[in-house]
């Protein structure tokens, strides 16, 4: 990620409105978790673990290919730092946590969804770092991130808020009615704190636009997909929970590493994981059309 850095705008500075959307954020994705996990068994999240190949399928494409890919569109493009930063850290981090939401309403099958958020959090504690020094051996990232920080930040967006999911609906049944008011209302946090947050992603775009990087951007992208989609088994609803969950990362853990190695980059490293946000999901849309399992006639 040796690329020549420059001066953040001035755009950068602005911090109140940025601080609320990024609360937002924040409360609005374990509250979506936490439903989620209300819907959701135990059995769901060991899902994979009980399917070793399935597993090893998944490790390939997440944790061994888009690393690869990322290297690879590292070294070869002139892009701005802040792009090299970001497509580094993006590919080193787990599956989001609302991705199984988006995923099981495309047709998804919602044990291998459910089981591969739950392997890829748990992985990540000790892949995230490890790659990152891998990373940083092959393109001289010069970036930590350690197992313990990315423990805290997966368990407090992840594995906290579907494990407190799982027991709520476990002892008191009647909760799983409120599960859509609770997507509701995190939703409607996500969309707020995600308003401001395209601006800034627009003013990033003026600001990185060029040598590629949208192109870069969308090839990590499509491959990732391409990579998930011929690992992800024999049943169509694996290939395409795979295909949709590969080139997804997860966007906070991702600014959260740039922040702590790269402080002077983090507003732009933030706007152009916005672009990535908006871009993965423009490419995710055809592809789960294309690959949306048959419904069964009744």
């Amino acid at each position: 990620m040796e690329k020549t850095a420059a001066v953040a705008p001035n755009w950068c500075s602005m911090q109140p409105w940025f601080t609320l959307a990024v609360l937002a954020l924040k409360v609005s994705i374990p509250m979506q978790v936490f439903a989620t996990g209300l819907g959701a068994s135990w059995r769901d999240t060991v899902y994979l673990f009980r399917r070793p190949w399935l597993l090893a399928g998944s490790i390939v494409a997440r944790n061994v290919i888009v690393p690869v890919i990322a290297v690879v569109l590292i070294k070869t493009f002139p892009f701005h730092v802040a792009i090299a930063i970001t497509l580094g850290v993006l590919a080193v981090t787990p599956v989001p946590p609302l991705l199984p939401k988006s995923e099981i309403k495309a047709g998804a099958h919602s044990g291998y969804v459910l089981g591969l958020l739950v392997s890829q959090a748990l992985l990540a504690i000790v892949l995230v770092p490890v790659t990152i020094e891998l990373m940083d051996w092959a393109v001289g990232a010069r970036a930590h991130f350690s197992a313990s920080h990315v423990a805290a930040l997966i368990g407090m967006t992840i594995l906290a808020p579907l494990a407190a999911g799982i027991l709520a609906s476990s002892f008191l049944p009647k909760l799983r009615r409120l599960a859509p008011q609770i997507l509701m209302v995190g939703t409607v946090l996500l969309i707020a704190g995600a308003i401001p947050l395209l601006f800034l992603g627009w003013k990033a775009f003026d600001a990185l636009a060029g040598n590629g990087s949208i192109l870069a951007i969308a090839i990590f992208i499509v491959a990732g997909t391409a990579a998930g989609h011929f690992l992800g088994g024999r049943e169509p609803a694996d290939r395409l929970a795979l295909g949709l969950a590969t080139p997804a990362r997860h966007p906070g853990l991702a600014v959260a590493i740039a922040q702590a190695n790269y402080p002077d980059q983090t507003r732009l490293v933030a706007g152009a994981v916005v672009i990535y946000l908006i871009l993965r999901l423009l490419f995710a849309f055809p592809y789960a059309r294309w690959q949306r399992p048959p419904k069964t006639e009744v």
